[in-house]
């Protein structure tokens, strides 16, 4: 009988402690729990790191991206381009709104958009492009931004996975009009649930943080501190999605370890680096020159030579079975959408049009990674994966 224990390492493990702790405390006892002025305080310091002028907290980065297109006056019939590869959060707002995702085909450096293939995409219902920046990585943000001000539309970059990502000493999430960051707890820093829009717009900011809260022109707290018989006016339609001050005071003390969180990350993925770069069926995570990876996830792609892409997706479904039985967790990075059925369905798109979305979503895998992770559960991975045989 083996009794050999099997180590269990998870795919992320958000990397909270005591600071987090003693800060939700101290807000439970302060009798302002709703969106306040830890929220504020949250935006104004996540602002300053990413250097732009606003950030305006809400609910989730599915609610940003929401907001941030309603901000950009996206409209019922409006056409949005989106990477083939991404996740369905970010399709999902253009949905409610009633506007049409166009999907653009990524390059697998980046797993972010192809700007070569941005131009063919434009129509004169287009709008505006997201640009997604993908575990951690930057995409093309200056292809992007050419392609974007030669043809007059703008660029919301969805940085959910992208936080402390640069291009030289510029921050993913300053560059378009506006940027959408997640605080889910597989994202860089958490706050459970949560999101905020970035922008250096007055119109676009003071848009948002209407829209959040139910279309109110003056908040709660706004009022709190002033009269507080002077109700808001409401011009707009808009949503619950304030984030609150218990979810912004953990924001804050996970921003103060970002720096702490963004090296643990960078070092783990060096240590994967010099232990599997000589696996020859497997294609590590890129840096691309003057671009600071961030290591939100480590994702690899499986390979074969000659390529083929259903050998590779056989290795790679088999490398996974191989992993969760050495107690790994192991997922795919991120999805083609046009293998999505709903978005097949309604749009008629086939996963052949985007080959290498197609290959991104059938031969990538993340292994797990997240600041708290031990030396000995970093070497179990590695030993999982060099004794698999493909």
């Amino acid at each position: 009988m083996n009794n050999k224990k099997v180590v269990k390492v998870p795919i992320a493990r958000p990397f909270i402690g005591a600071e987090e702790e003693r800060a939700v405390v101290e807000i439970l006892r302060s009798g302002w729990v709703s969106q306040g002025p830890k929220c504020t305080e949250f935006e104004q310091e996540m602002a300053a790191m990413i250097g732009v002028k606003y950030g305006r907290a809400v609910n989730s980065g599915t609610n940003a991206i929401h907001l941030a297109l309603l901000a950009c006056s996206i409209q019922p019939g409006d056409e949005v381009i989106v990477p083939a590869f991404t996740c369905v959060a970010a399709l999902y707002p253009l949905e409610y709104i009633g506007a049409k995702p166009v999907l653009v085909d990524i390059d697998l450096d980046t797993f972010g958009i192809d700007t070569s293939k941005v131009a063919d995409a434009i129509t004169p219902r287009t709008k505006t492009i997201m640009l997604t920046h993908l575990f951690g990585m930057a995409a093309d943000i200056k292809g992007t931004l050419s392609v974007a001000s030669w043809r007059g539309l703008k660029v919301i970059e969805d940085a959910a996975l992208g936080l402390g990502a640069s291009v030289g000493e510029r921050q993913v999430g300053s560059f378009g009009d506006t940027a959408c960051l997640s605080f889910h707890p597989r994202k860089m820093i958490t706050t459970g649930e949560g999101g905020m829009v970035l922008t250096n717009s007055d119109e676009i900011s003071a848009r948002v943080a209407e829209l959040r809260n139910y279309g109110a022109s003056v908040a709660a707290w706004e009022r709190h501190t002033g009269k507080l018989f002077d109700l808001p006016s409401y011009e707009h339609v808009g949503y619950n999605y304030k984030l609150t001050d218990i979810q912004a005071s953990i924001g804050l003390e996970q921003l103060k370890k970002l720096s702490d969180i963004l090296q643990r990350r960078r070092n783990i993925a060096k240590h994967y680096d010099d232990a599997l770069s000589d696996l020859p069926w497997l294609q590590l995570p890129q840096t691309l020159p003057g671009h600071n990876h961030a290591y939100q996830s480590y994702v690899c792609l499986v390979r074969s030579d000659p390529p083929n892409l259903d050998m590779c997706q056989a290795i790679r479904n088999r490398l996974w079975e191989h992993l969760a039985e050495q107690g790994v967790a192991s997922v795919q990075g991120a999805q083609a959408m046009a293998t999505i059925s709903f978005f097949h369905r309604k749009y008629g798109w086939e996963p052949s049009r985007y080959p290498e979305a197609l290959r991104a979503d059938r031969t990538s895998m993340a292994l797990p990674i997240f600041p708290g992770m031990t030396e000995d559960e970093q070497n179990h991975v590695i030993q999982s994966v060099r004794s698999f045989q493909p």
